[in-house]
């Protein structure tokens, strides 16, 4: 989380000025040791900053506004945390975030630098309704997933409460992502039930798939979860092309390299779940037209989490043009479907064609809302 990145960043400046103070003379160790005094109230100042309050269970001014309407297609406005201010990156490079140990100097002063170009406290985005949007665009599921990168397809599921829980035993990590580190030969109420609605899905919206990957575990997201909290924050789970692929190891470059492979797509199915009774009204997902995104706002980042190394992702720099949409009342009988990762050799150099996303508050939600319980879970598609 921000938090937890800025605590510990925090504390290796601490560190840091600890490690002077030791090394400097009698004379100077005072002066050491008040620098040190004030590293640590500065780390811990900013550490604090802006981070969900565990008590409340809710982000400080992520509330959001009224109703308006343009047009055909109406929206709301939301207050965002998590955008980043334009020129972090330059068109072609990527921002090295380093979130776990070891760190040494110059990674520190880089991860200061990405969170201190966050834009602060927020933005006010407005998020439209893609329930009017596909309305009035008239077209097929198909046609619009294809022209917009994300759809809604209603479709009740066999997964009960507790087929969803068996099927999510860890916190979202890379194993959801590419698959790396994934349990494959465990038999799960999703490998039973639900890979079988995916695909079914898949193969309506990209006929021309030709080999589908599906894991027998997935991701869950509300209260009582191993993913208790929501991302609040614009991003794109992957890079642009098979060479920024995370933990790509030589199996993969492999594959892709074959010359009846041209190309590979991630698709997320995200939808409400069991044992949620209500539509989502408190916190839905948006997603941002990738064809309203310019290439310079893009933040692309070099991420260290864990021991397993560097991944590459997506963070975006905010841009009024971002045409960002949601699907009011979404229930769990209620897929959202939205491109997470998309290479085609065929492809001149990198593009987007994928999602950015983030939760957000909606401006509706009366007050004693059900919490979202949520699941994702991503399918690999190769061409």
């Amino acid at each position: 989380t921000v938090f937890e990145s800025r605590a510990f960043i925090g504390l290796s400046i601490f560190l840091v000025a600890l490690d002077l103070c030791w090394m400097s003379s009698a004379a100077a160790r005072p002066l050491a040791v008040g620098l040190v005094g004030a590293a640590a109230w500065v780390a811990s100042w900013w550490a604090r900053q802006e981070h969900p309050n565990p008590a409340r269970g809710r982000f400080p001014g992520v509330r959001c506004e009224e109703m308006r309407s343009e047009g055909a297609v109406s929206h709301i406005k939301a207050k965002m945390l998590g955008f980043h201010r334009k020129g972090l990156v330059d068109v072609g490079d990527w921002h090295c975030l380093t979130m776990c140990p070891p760190i040494n100097l110059a990674q520190i002063y880089s991860s200061v630098r990405y969170y201190m170009n966050m834009i602060r406290p927020h933005v006010v985005v407005k998020i439209w309704d893609a329930r009017e949007k596909e309305a009035q665009e008239g077209l097929s599921k198909a046609d619009f997933f294809k022209k917009y990168g994300f759809v809604l397809i209603s479709r009740e599921t066999a997964m009960s409460a507790q087929d969803w829980d068996a099927s999510a035993p860890d916190p979202l990590g890379i194993q959801h992502v590419t698959g790396h580190g994934m349990k494959k030969n465990v038999e799960t109420p999703l490998s039973r039930k639900y890979t079988q609605e995916v695909e079914q899905v898949i193969r309506e919206l990209l006929p021309d798939a030709k080999e589908i990957e599906l894991d027998p575990l997935l991701a869950r997201r509300g209260p009582g979860t191993k993913n208790p909290g929501y991302n609040f924050a614009p991003h794109q789970d992957y890079g642009f092309t098979a060479d920024d692929w995370p933990l790509a190891g030589p199996e993969f470059r492999q594959r892709f390299g074959r010359e009846d492979c041209h190309g590979l797509v991630v698709v997320n199915f995200w939808r409400p779940v069991r044992p949620m009774q209500g539509p989502v009204r408190k916190t839905p997902l948006a997603v941002c037209d990738p064809a309203s995104v310019k290439m310079q706002d893009i933040v692309p980042v070099n991420v260290r989490r864990d021991s397993l190394g560097y991944t590459k992702m997506l963070d975006l720099a905010f841009d009024e043009d971002q045409r960002w949409y949601y699907y009011p009342d979404m229930t769990v009988d209620e897929v959202l479907i939205f491109k997470s990762f998309q290479h085609f050799k065929s492809q001149a150099g990198p593009e987007l064609h994928t999602c950015f996303h983030t939760a957000f508050e909606h401006p509706a939600a009366p007050p004693g809302a059900e919490e979202r319980q949520s699941c994702e879970y991503r399918a690999r598609i190769w061409f």
